[in-house]
């Protein structure tokens, strides 16, 4: 019972982290019953990871592979993965640090045997704030929790900027998030990258004391819905929506369409594009067989519409109640 509850669960099992002189380490422990991992599916942030292969009831030693995804041979294993010694049964080992980049991968033990798992490895959501003399152009943010980069460009000021982020009404120095410091102070014309900013749910601020801006907020909300809207060729699979006022993101995915599809959203009977409401965009365009998400919009009562003028579609109804 314990490992059916498990496995439906099959979500990111980070147990601890601790920082290391470089980056953070996050530690993960995987679980290995007779012929099978307990968890059988991990989508993990872009990271260094140490993992923990602990063997459960298996009557021999068990190890663990990790291998880009359909790269079997051992020539592509990712050898950081291999763990340092054998696990016995009812004992743990752990592996060495392995650095994960964004793709999709595998992981399978051969000596239990088990079948091989996907793991998919996410690239931290990047969010770009422009400054202009004395202010930022983007005035407030409502992010969901998670790994966060942010893009800091200098837009006509003509000194170096920086970027500072806090907890709201936190402003003394010890308070920054230190890891949304930029790398490097941003020239005029330049940009520059904060290091991954891991956000969780509360109120926040940014500003630029270089420039200098007012405060502006940061809404980190753990109660955004994630609707998915699929659309093949000259259509949305789903035509109509009704939803609660709240926050959402929209996950869109081409499925199908043999070019690059997008999402606007619009109250019902406004097609101007001053209409379109610019949150619902998706960051990307959207590619056969893959999917794109908007930013977080805020939907109060009434009466939508959303299409796409790419496929092209036709209107479909979003009603907020």
């Amino acid at each position: 019972m314990k490992n059916t509850l498990m496995t439906a669960l099959s979500a990111i099992l980070i147990l601890f982290s601790f920082s290391s002189a470089s980056a953070q380490v996050h530690n993960l422990k995987l679980e290995q019953v007779p012929g099978a991992f307990v968890v059988q599916n991990l989508t993990l942030a872009e990271g260094d990871y140490q993992f923990e292969i602990a063997n459960v009831g298996v009557d021999h030693e068990v190890g663990f592979v990790l291998v880009p995804k359909g790269k079997y041979e051992q020539a592509n294993h990712i050898k950081e993965a291999y763990v340092k010694a054998p696990a016995a049964t009812n004992k743990s080992s752990m592996t060495n640090v392995v650095s994960l980049k964004a793709g999709a991968y595998e992981y399978f033990c051969p000596l239990n045997p088990t079948r091989k798992y996907a793991l998919t490895v996410t690239a931290p959501e990047r969010i770009k704030l422009s400054q202009v003399p004395g202010a930022f152009t983007t005035k407030s943010i409502t992010v969901q929790e998670g790994d966060y980069q942010f893009e800091i460009a200098n837009d006509g000021v003509d000194h170096e900027v920086g970027f500072v982020l806090v907890p709201k009404g936190k402003y003394d120095q010890a308070n920054h998030i230190k890891a949304a410091y930029v790398s490097a102070p941003v020239a005029n014309g330049k940009s520059s990258l904060t290091s991954v900013v891991n956000l969780s749910a509360g109120e926040y601020e940014y500003f630029c004391p270089l420039n200098p801006t007012d405060k502006f907020p940061l809404t980190v909300s753990n109660d955004i819905k994630n609707i998915k809207l699929t659309q093949i060729p000259g259509k949305f699979e789903t035509t109509s929506l009704t939803l609660k006022e709240g926050q959402y993101q929209f996950e869109i995915a081409n499925e199908g369409v043999d070019h690059e599809v997008g999402f606007v959203l619009v109250p019902k009977g406004k097609y101007d594009a001053m209409d379109h409401i610019k949150s619902a965009y998706v960051k990307a365009p959207v590619a056969n067989g893959t999917s794109s998400m908007t930013n977080v919009v805020s939907l109060k009562k009434g009466a939508y519409e959303y299409f796409c003028p790419l496929n092209p579609t036709a209107k479909n109804s979003l009603t907020i109640e």
